[in-house]
């Protein structure tokens, strides 16, 4: 068996690791091989923290080949894989015109506005693909996911029973499957959906994220948490931006009118309004928390959940029991350092489990910050109580609050916050 074929055997296999060293032995005595740097690129797309080196890949095989749709298809996924739509597209759409029959570039066309959020535009093309091969798996996956991030509930579910009954062995299939049932909020079908997708495929990232999921959904916290995601995904970031300054806009607005009336109902708003802002950001990472707690459940964290999970849901429930300690006892250096504690869940729910470097090197910094201004604040306060609160101290609380406040609006910035490697 020649080099090439084993390496394509070891692919087939799953061993994409052997199969990538087999490449590159082959690459070293045909440097002009477009078809190997074509493998090669599908074997690191699949691999952790090689999508980058895909594209590289690639786009060597694209500079030996131009004509080849193929190759502008796989750049299409990886580019989308990368969070880079716009370019997605645009490889895209030079696979559809080398070929406007070929079905995989479709499908990457499909899956290109799907890493853009734009849905219809999504489904359009996925079925443009189907139509032209039914059997395309890619395809009637895309769009099962683009009817269900849609809330087309009842397509969707259709779609998904037909994706079953074509191949009940396909991963994929079954995350959908999953991810409907999350959105029905039958979490007992939802885990049984993402085990066998795991079991078929025990490297599925997306599996193990579904699943997760699934674990957090057992909680109603976090599931409410869930039904929020679900009906923002439904929009693009610019529409989500627009939504989140609207509500912000009339949360204003009604404050300064009950204002007027009495501050009770004002404080009552800003209450509420701040609940909701704290349940959005910390729900993830109180139900890492959760499932922490859980024997058998905590096996399907990575380091980065389990971090999250301590450093806002433990940090979360601690702070609480310190805050309501000092309201009890009147001793205010223990509600100062309840609350400093609370005000530093918010940064650190955004640094761990956060795959993009930019996001985690400016929300783990204003995490340090945030930590060591509450630390001080506590220290000097603790020797000064009962005499009124120092100046810095209320200089760093400040500081605390606004990288806080600053965070659950940087946070809305895709780019900074991502729940998958690049």
């Amino acid at each position: 068996m020649s080099e090439l074929s084993h390496g394509l055997l070891l692919q087939d296999q799953g061993r994409l690791e052997e199969a990538e060293v087999c490449f590159y032995n082959v690459l070293a005595r045909e440097p002009d091989n477009d078809f190997v740097y074509g493998r090669l690129a599908l074997c690191q797309m699949s691999q952790p923290g090689k999508k980058r080196r895909a594209l590289e890949t690639i786009e060597e095989a694209i500079r030996l080949h131009p004509d080849e749709p193929f190759y502008f298809s796989v750049k299409a996924i990886i580019l989308a894989e990368l969070h880079r739509g716009k370019e997605a597209l645009a490889a895209a759409e030079a696979a559809v015109r080398l070929n406007p029959d070929d079905t995989f570039a479709l499908s990457a066309k499909a899956n290109a506005f799907c890493a853009m959020d734009r849905w219809a535009e999504a489904e359009e093309w996925s079925r443009r693909a189907l139509a032209l091969d039914g059997d395309n798996a890619m395809a009637a996956n895309i769009l099962a996911h683009t009817l269900r991030m849609q809330g087309k509930r009842q397509l969707n579910t259709e779609a998904v029973e037909r994706l079953l009954a074509a191949d009940p062995e396909d991963s994929f299939a079954h995350v959908n499957a999953g991810w409907s049932a999350l959105h029905s909020r039958d979490q007992g079908r939802a885990e049984q959906h993402f085990r066998e997708a795991l079991r078929l495929d025990p490297e599925s990232d997306m599996a193990r994220e579904g699943l997760l999921e699934a674990f957090r959904a057992r909680s109603w916290f976090y599931r409410a948490y869930l039904s929020y995601c679900f009906f923002m995904q439904r929009y693009t970031e610019g529409k989500q931006w627009m939504i989140f300054l609207g509500a912000f806009f009339i949360y204003q607005v009604s404050r300064h009118y009950l204002e007027s009336l009495n501050p009770v109902y004002a404080g009552v708003l800003v209450a509420v309004w701040l609940g909701l802002v704290l349940w959005v950001w910390l729900a993830p990472g109180i139900g890492n928390f959760l499932i922490l707690l859980d024997r058998s459940a905590r096996l399907a964290l990575k380091p980065g959940e389990r971090h999250q999970g301590i450093a806002v849901g433990g940090v979360f429930a601690g702070g609480t029991f310190v805050t309501i300690a000092g309201l009890v006892s009147g001793y205010y250096p223990l509600l100062v350092a309840g609350v400093g504690l609370l005000v530093t869940t918010i940064p650190a729910s955004l640094t761990f489990g956060n795959a993009s470097l930019r996001g985690r090197r400016l929300f783990g910094t204003l995490t340090l910050l945030s930590y060591a201004a509450v630390g001080f604040m506590t220290v000097l306060e603790w020797g000064r109580h009962p005499a009124p609160m120092h100046p810095l101290s209320r200089g760093l609380g400040t500081f605390a609050l606004f990288a806080a406040v600053a965070c659950t609006w940087l946070g809305n910035i895709r780019s900074l916050r991502r729940s998958t490697d690049d």
